[in-house]
Parts: C-alpha cells; structure tokens; sequence
C-alpha cells in the first residue's frame, strides 16, 4: 500500500459507468468520479443563486457578481450503475468523488463576433469553496458597464469556466528515458515560443517529437503487465503528465482557453540535471477539469426569462473631497456553524505631510451577501491602500466569543476576504437533498459537542474548529429505522455526503453455509418488503452466494430464517467483507452478560466482545486509580481496559466447559477498534464533561492511560466517587465492532463496588 491508494487511476477509466470514473489506485473495487459540469445552485425555494449589483454615482461605476455554483460528479447516476452493474456481473464497487485540490473561477463574455471582455478577474478557490462554491467578485469600472449591458441582452453569451485541480495517478507505459530538463525547457521555447501557452495536448505533442527516439522499453511497474505496441497518442500524454509541472505552470488569464492552458517556464528557472523518467512506474500528477456555465442564460432559463430579479442597481450620492467608501466582501462558504456576527476592519497607516495620522475603519457583514461598506477621510486624491482582517463573534462552549484573522494586504476600494482570512479553519460538510430526505447528521467535536447539524432546512454548514475540538467526526442519523453512521473528518477540508458514497450503499454479497444440510434458507434485503428468497443448501452445494443492492446505507444488509422452521427473522446482519453466514450455527452461551459464541474457523475457540470499559487492576489487584492532593491541588490517574480482567476471564471459561457441548479450549475477545476512552465528571445536578481522554493501546487488552489535573469540582466529583456516590465519575468507552459504533458508559462506583466487597 503507498501513498497514492484511492486517487483516480488514469490508466483503468470505467467506460462501462456514466460521467467521467476511474477505478482507485491500489483498490480496484474503488471507483472515482471526476467532475463533469457546471450549475447554478438552487436557494431554497428553487431560484437560482444569482445576484449581479450595479452601482452608479459621481465615481466611475462599479458592481459585484454573486454566484452559487454547483460542481456536478453524477455520483447517484454513477452509483445506481455501479449497483445494477454489479448485481449482473458481480463486480461489487464502491463509489467515491475525486478530492480536489483547489480550483480557478473566471468570469467572460461575448460583446461582439470577435470580442471576450473579462468580467471578472480570475479567482482562486480554496477547497472549502468547491463543489458547492459561492463566490463574490468585484466588477470594475469596464466590467460594469458590461454586465449592465449584458443583463439587458439575452442574445449575448456569457462564460463562467471553472478549472479544478486534482491528483491523479499517470498512466503506466513500459517506456523510460533521461533527460535534462533544462535542454528540454530550451528547445520547447525554441519550438512554440518563450513563455508559451500551450494545452496539454499542444506540450504532449511537443514532447513526443523531442523524446519518442530516446525511449527505451522498461520492465513494468509492480502489477502490471507488459503490453502490446504503444500509441504516439498516448505516450505525449503520459511524457506530458509527469513533466509538465517541471516546464510548465498553469495559466491564470482572463481569457483562459476551455482546455487549460499553461505558459512555458523560462528555461533559466528550469534547472540542469539528469531527470529518470520511467513511465512504468506509479506517480502521482496533477490533472486539471474545467466546466463551463452560462450563469445569465441558466438563470433567465429558471425565471421566466428575465434576469430582473437579479439584478440590483444602486445609485450612490455625491461625497466630499478625500471621502472615499471602502466596499468589504467575504467570501465564505455558508452558512458558518456558531458564527454570530461577521465583521471587516480595516486600517491605514499614516501618509504624510498630507495626511499624518492613520486611518481604521470597519463594516458588519451581514448575510446573505456579507457585503458591508465603511467610509474613509483620506488626503485629496488619494486611495485606500493598508491591511484588512476579519473578525468573527462565534457562539462557542464557554459563550460568545470574539476572534480575529490575520491582517492582509489591502489596496482597493473593493476588499475581498476568503476562507484563509476567517479567525479559524472552516471544514465544509455538505448533505445533499437525497440524504436530508433519509437522515440528520451532526458534527461532533472530540468532547462531544454538537458543533453543527444539517437537514433539509440546512444541507450545508461550515464548521469553524478550534485544535482542541479535533478528532471532529460526522454522525449521520436516519429519520427513520437503520444503523447510525460515523464518519471521522480526519482534517479534512471538506466533506461531501452523497448517498452513494456511504458505506453500505450499493452492491453487496454474502455466502451462506449449512453444517447440517439439506436446508432451504428464506432471505431478504433489510428493510425490503418483498416477498423473500429461497435458496436451498444439499450435501453436494452446502454453501451458495447470494447478492443484493442496499438503496439505504442506513439498512445495507440483510435478514433470513430456515425455511420451515418456528422462528422469526434474524436480526439484520450488516455487510462485510467475505461476509459468510451459517445458517445452522451453534446457539450462543451467554454467561454474566457477556455472550459467547464457537469460531467457525478454529474449533474449540470461543470468541465474545470485549465487554469493558473497566478500571485496569495492578499486580496489588487494587484498582489502577489514584487521586493526589497537594493543597488547593488535585491530580488524577486512571488506567482503564476494554477486555475481561484475567481472573473474570478465567471464570467464564471456566462455565463455559461446563455448559458447552464440545470442548472450549480457550476463548479470544473479538477485534475492535477504539476510538476513543473518556473519564467524564458532573457537579450534583450538572452535565457530564471530560476530564480526561484517550485512544486504546489497539491490542487486547486495550489499555488507555488517563491523566488530568482538576478543578475543585472536578476533585469533588472524583472523591465522591471512590467513596461509592454513584452518578459522578463514569468512564465512556466508543468503539467499532463487527455489529456497528457503540458507546459504553461504565459508573466509576459502580467499577469499584465488586473490588471493594473483596
């Protein structure tokens, strides 16, 4: 496994599935979406997330767009595919959009046969702003006058193109070379000019024609294998690919070519050397998608024609001399969780003789648009030039709190401020109506707290996380009957929660095995309503597969019964990977709570699931945990364990030889993840709050280590507690286990009882 699993595979494309898919890197049964048009997104009564302002007074004229554009990948087209596909071929996949790095938005229009005015400047788009982006951009004095004509006249086009960068892997050839970049960079401006700018297609051309003679066959990469002859297509693409970041960067014009251009480099950045270049060989390489959209003509096409309601016209009065107002934009993803007032300042230091004193200013931005305005003094003439920050009042855990960002560069009237500016980092989770429709989901922080929630009301947030709320993690709820789902952020920049790409939506498969046949097994999916299946199992077939589509990650799997036989339905049985069901397995020993049941593949082994937390015990047998006061200072130590102590252990394989009918050799807890061990305290009539908190040692027995100085509550709580007061010292175990996410809760007092009565 490398570095590269999970980035789109240029060199196995799905042809077979809608839109533009590539199986995964080192996971075949991964298949990634790239993006593939462009739309208007919808506000939330169905118009389109357009607004264009125009403002005229005694100053040149000047506006802003502001646009919603939504990135398409067809994951539910591509997803409903993968499932049927799979029922009938039996190739199970899972389905993925590709993580994009970033993207360039620029704004054109057609005022002639021959003329492109640049309406706006290009704008870079952070992650956070993609796949739904909402962007404010300034129009200039010739802008404006542009847009205000091109809202009159629908016959004239208009061009958003939005180019999306993301990692690849190229495709593997069995050619290799060595070559000097820096000769190579020479001849390129030799070729098509100094500081060219070519496509890909124009570079991949170029490259053929300088390095096909020096290309010699190569072993092939790990897992592949040797082919036939290869195309002069596809060795410039593959040559272009791996080289193009070393002689080329990505043109940011205002004009950009719908292909993605990029301009030369100048051969003296292009250092001399001896680059390896072997084709054969997996790398990662950055691939550009660019979408177009007519932004004003979907617009007109979603409101009866006309732009009229989106389109505002301002006329602003006449203003002193040295008057200037400073016009303030963010630009964020929205809406922010917590955030209860958005604000821009900006300052200007002193320009004397003229003006000897510094200048600030600030403006509210309030939403939708968070525009807000502020007017200035300056000398005659002269124009804002200074830093600019933003600063948020944010609804956090202690109260409302005010933070600030960093100060910036600042230089026109019109101050645009993004998701770098905001006070803190801004993950984006966004559910799509086709989830909201199923399920709720919250953004919970590592202390538990609900930091976001998204619905039909609210599909998209984004969360402003402090460094003390990591790991933050999504849990998504059904509406209705099904599993609880969770999924970790992982730093994540954003987090898109499309049906389709959920665990346990699609395509799924499972044996079923008789110990006993001959036997007729009644299946069904979970939650289906159909009539069930039969498949019957004989001595000659004692095992079959079957396969079904899971529509809801909420009930992916499936349940069943023996024909024939008094019983009601099994539970659900989740999918897993070579998931194998025995139909006629033994009956589980249940055994002071804790139920155990034979492995099927080690006879004699019983398994169970580890059934703790508890208060890990020391060679004394004392409970390992230990209060020190020194004064008016507390400090806590706990060490807890997920599995059985030894001597609990002991006993339940003790009863368990005793009631099995075959014998138990041992037992073995079943594997499990921690995710995380807390020990939580509360005041009498308070909340539950963490005192301290940590992982597992991710082996049995799952030891955590636990340390924390106290408040005097919190000391208050933890005596109370070892003197058997129940109710204020608990420990909270979340772990995944083959059934799902569980979360146990254990009473410190409780845990000491049985200890104390020794």
């Amino acid at each position: 496994m490398t570095s590269l699993r999970g980035l789109p595979d240029l060199g196995a494309p799905l042809a077979s599935l809608p839109g533009v898919v590539f199986r995964g890197y080192e996971d075949p049964g991964l298949a990634v979406a790239l993006p593939d048009r462009l739309d208007l997104e919808r506000a939330a009564d169905g118009t389109p997330v357009l607004l264009v302002t125009l403002v005229r007074g005694e100053q040149e004229p000047y506006g802003r767009i502001e646009a919603g554009f939504a990135i398409d990948t067809r994951l539910s087209e591509i997803g409903e595919a993968a499932a049927h596909q799979a029922e009938k071929q039996g190739e199970l996949l899972r389905v993925a959009a590709a993580d994009l790095r970033g993207g360039v938005l620029e704004v054109t229009a057609r005022l002639g046969p021959l003329a492109e005015e640049a309406l706006t400047p290009p704008v870079e788009l952070a992650p956070g702003l993609l796949t739904r982006a909402r962007v404010s951009v300034a129009l200039d004095p010739r802008a404006a006058v542009a847009a205000s004509r091109l809202v009159e006249d629908a016959t004239l086009p208009v061009t958003a193109t939005l180019r999306l960068t993301l990692r690849a892997v190229a495709p593997r050839l069995p050619l290799a070379t060595t070559v000097d970049p820096h000769e190579i960079a020479v001849r390129l401006a030799a070729r098509f000019g100094a500081q060219a700018a070519l496509t890909v297609d124009d570079l991949a051309g170029g490259l053929d024609d300088l390095l096909a003679g020096s290309l010699t066959r190569s072993a092939p990469g790990p897992g592949e294998e040797a082919g036939g002859p290869v195309m002069d297509e596809a060795r410039g693409q593959a040559l272009a690919l791996r080289l193009k970041e070393i002689l080329a960067r990505p043109e940011i014009s205002a004009q950009v070519s719908a292909q993605g251009r990029y301009l030369l480099r100048h051969p003296d950045e292009v250092l001399p050397g001896q680059e390896r270049v072997d084709l054969a060989v997996p790398a990662a390489v950055l691939v550009d998608r660019v979408v177009t959209l007519d932004p004003f003509a979907a617009a007109r096409a979603l409101s009866g024609g006309t732009l009229d309601r989106h389109v505002r016209r301002v006329t602003t009065p006449p203003l002193p001399e040295g008057h200037v107002v400073v016009e303030f934009a963010a630009n964020l993803p929205e809406p922010v969780a917590g955030l209860l007032a958005l604000l821009a300042d900006l300052r200007i230091p002193p320009a004397p003789p003229l003006r000897p004193q510094p200048v600030t200013a600030g403006a509210a931005l309030d939403g939708p648009g968070r525009t807000g305005t502020a007017g200035v003094v300056l000398a005659a003439g002269e124009e804002p030039s200074g830093q600019a920050r933003l600063r948020a009042l944010l609804d956090l855990p202690g109260g409302p709190a005010e933070v600030a960002g960093p100060w910036r560069p600042a230089s026109d009237r019109h101050v645009l401020l993004g998701p770098a500016d905001f006070p803190l980092p801004l993950t984006v989770v966004r559910a799509p109506a086709e989830l909201t429709r199923l399920a709720t989901a919250e953004v919970v922080t590592a202390d538990g707290r609900v930091a976001a929630r998204l619905d039909g009301a609210t599909p998209m947030t984004a969360v402003p996380l402090r460094p003390e709320d990591r790991p933050a993690r999504v849990v998504i709820r059904p509406i209705g009957p099904g599993r609880v789902i969770e999924l970790p952020l992982d730093g994540r920049d954003r987090l898109d929660l499309d049906l389709v790409t959920l665990p346990g939506y699609g395509a799924q498969r499972a044996t079923l095995i008789s110990r006993t046949p001959p036997v007729q097994v009644e299946w069904r999916p979970e939650g289906a309503d159909d009539p069930p299946r039969m498949v019957r199992l004989d001595r000659d077939r004692p095992e079959a597969e079957i396969r079904w589509i899971a529509t809801s990650p909420f009930q992916p799997g499936l349940v069943w019964r023996v024909a024939g036989q008094p019983g009601d339905w099994s539970a659900p049985v989740a999918p897993a990977e070579r998931l194998v069901i025995v139909v006629d397995e033994a009956k589980p020993i249940v055994v002071s709570g804790v139920e155990m049941r034979p492995d099927d593949a080690e006879p004699g082994v019983w398994t169970y699931l580890p059934p703790g937390p508890f208060l890990e015990l020391g060679q004394d047998g004392r409970p390992a945990i230990g209060l020190i006061e020194a004064g008016a200072t507390a400090f806590l130590q706990v060490t807890s364990r997920l599995d059985l102590p030894e001597a609990a252990r002991a006993a339940l394989l003790g009863e368990l030889r005793r009631r099995a009918s075959g014998e138990a050799e041992r037992m073995r807890p079943t594997p499990v993840t921690v995710r995380r061990v807390a020990l939580e305290s509360r005041p009498p009539d308070g909340a539950w709050a963490p005192v301290a908190e940590g992982t597992s040692s991710g082996l049995p027995p799952w030891t955590t280590a636990l340390a924390a100085t106290l408040d005097p509550e919190q000391a208050a709580a933890v005596r109370a507690a070892l003197s058997g007061t129940r109710g204020r010292l608990r420990l909270v175990g979340e772990l995944d286990a083959p059934g799902g996410a569980e979360v146990r809760v254990r009473d410190v007092a409780d845990l000491l009882a049985p200890l104390s009565d020794q």
